[in-house]
Order: C-alpha cells, then sequence, then structure tokens
C-alpha cells in the first residue's frame, strides 16, 4: 500500500489534555471496524525513555509503539523517531493512531520536510561551548552545530506535502481545566517519580552522561533538586506546575499553526474540541471510524 494510502489518525495537543485515553478508545474501535489491530504510536520527545515512566506520564491502558524503548544515557532525534515511526505506519495493515504531544515530531510524520542530520558528538560539544550565555543557547547551539557539520541549509518545516491520508484530532481545553488536569499530574509525579530521580543521580555518580534533554525536562530537573535536599515536595510541585503551564502554552501555539496549515490542505481533515467527549458527540468521529 502506498503512503498515501495508509489511514493516519493523528491526535494532538497540550500535556494533560487527555490525548492517550482518546487514542487508546479510538485504536480499540478502528481495531473492531477493521478486524486487525490498529497500533497507537506515541509522538513524544520524552516518552522514548526508560527510567522516567512516571515522570514522564507513560502510564496506560492499551500497549503503545515509542514508548521507553532508549535509556536516558542515549540521545533521540526528531530524525529517528520519524524514521522510527513511518516504519511503523508501513508496517501496519490500513494506518495508525498517533498520540502526539511533541509538535516538531508531529511535522516530521505528518509531512515531507526537510529533517537535519545527526551531527557527531565532538561537534555538538563544540557549538554548546560556543553558545554559552547567548538567549538562546539551545536553539543557537543547534543552528552552530548545523553549519560546524557542513549540514546544507533546510527550507520550512511548514512547506511540506501531507504523507498520508490524515485525520487530525486537535484536543485543546480551556485554560482554567487544563491547568487543574497539570496540577494534578504535577502532583503524581512528585507522589511517584523519587525512585527514577535517585537512579539518574546513582546513574551519573557511576560515571555515565545523561543525555542533557532528559536532565533539564519538565519534572525531571524538579525531581533531582528534590533528591538532592535543595527544594521541598511542596516546591517541586509548584515548579513542574508552572514549567508544565508554560509547555503547554507553547504546545498549543504549535498546534494552532498546525491545524491552520493542514487546513489549508485539501483532503486533510481536522477537528478541534475541548475534551475527548465533545469529540465523540461530533459526527466527525462517526467518519473517522469507519472510513
Amino acid at each position: 500500500m502506498d503512503e498515501g494510502q495508509k489511514k493516519v489518525v493523528a491526535v494532538c495537543g497540550p500535556t494533560g489534555a487527555g490525548k492517550s485515553e482518546l487514542s487508546d478508545d479510538l485504536a480499540d474501535r478502528l481495531s473492531a471496524g477493521r478486524g486487525e489491530r490498529t497500533p497507537v504510536v506515541v509522538v513524544d520527545s520524552m516518552q522514548v525513555y526508560s527510567g522516567i515512566e512516571k515522570i514522564s506520564n507513560q502510564a496506560r491502558r492499551r500497549r503503545a509503539e515509542l514508548v521507553s524503548v532508549v535509556p536516558v544515557t542515549e540521545r533521540w532525534t526528531v530524525a529517528r523517531h520519524a524514521r522510527a515511526t513511518l516504519d511503523l505506519v508501513s508496517a501496519s495493515g490500513t494506518g495508525v493512531v498517533l498520540d502526539a504531544g511533541t509538535g516538531m515530531y508531529l511535522n516530521a510524520v505528518l509531512m515531507r520536510i526537510p529533517i537535519a542530520p545527526e551531527v557527531p558528538d565532538s561537534v555538538r560539544a563544540q557549538a554548546l561551548l560556543a553558545s554559552t550565555g547567548l538567549a538562546n543557547p539551545r536553539r543557537a547551539s543547534r543552528a552552530l552545530e548545523l553549519e560546524l557539520a557542513g549540514a546544507p541549509a533546510r527550507g520550512s518545516i511548514w512547506d511540506g506535502e501531507p504523507r498520508y491520508d490524515t485525520t487530525l484530532l486537535y484536543l485543546r481545553p480551556e485554560r482554567e481545566a487544563l491547568d487543574g488536569r497539570i496540577a494534578q499530574r504535577s502532583a503524581r509525579i512528585v507522589a511517584g517519580g523519587l525512585e527514577e530521580a535517585r537512579e539518574i543521580r546513582t546513574l551519573q555518580r557511576d560515571g555515565h552522561t545523561i543525555n542533557p534533554s532528559v536532565i533539564e525536562a519538565v519534572g525531571v530537573r524538579e525531581m533531582l533538586a528534590l533528591v538532592d535536599g535543595d527544594i521541598t515536595p511542596d516546591e517541586a510541585q509548584k515548579k513542574i506546575s508552572a514549567r508544565t503551564r508554560r509547555l503547554a502554552r507553547r504546545q498549543l501555539r504549535w498546534f494552532d499553526k498546525l491545524t491552520s496549515t493542514l487546513k489549508a490542505i485539501d483532503g486533510t481533515r481536522v477537528t478541534v474540541a475541548q475534551t475527548p467527549a465533545d469529540l465523540w458527540k461530533l459526527h466527525t468521529m462517526h467518519d473517522t471510524i469507519t472510513r
């Protein structure tokens, strides 16, 4: 089956919106309707890591792909995630359900866009050192490492043609409801993530290098500070909530742009709703399952 004939349902939205529950329910119903198992593929830059299952909220009722597949000492990239996801879609019968929280990763799957190549660790270290102290060191470092590696200039990540027959379901909760769910999630991280943070510190003491993206991830940084005795559990929860709210705002801006971009592409179905229950009430969900 050609890529364009594969049916992909992409569920996107900010952390705490209810994407996992909706994705699992959709996959179950699609499996029943199609007579074969429809897999859920998680499109998230942190849930790929083992060892931070509770901190990155990996728990769900249905097995999903690309969850807890690499150790925290390993580096995961958008290019690597895109390749793995494309392989899973290709291996599926008619398509998959994507549970997407990382916008860049989702763009790389749904659209044929240029993806930056991986660069050697030595070049990355050189670029990181040169970018220290800049306003946005991570972005500056990435741009410099590509330049040092001699990577060709890339086009826009928003201009690619659609890769699949896609239905996009965007969960966009009201701010008050979303902030409430974020507060609940932050409390669960503090209650259940202490041992994971301790294990990361143990790995570091044993000489292992932890991926810097993991160290700085929402929840990980705060739980490490809690393990070190630098903050109290209450402070950790408040800090995780605050950073998660900021992350959610960035996710909303990304997915707002993605939905606008895909709406302009003929044949791409886009539905926006505040809750999974709202989506199930729409006729669009019936079409998604039966088409």
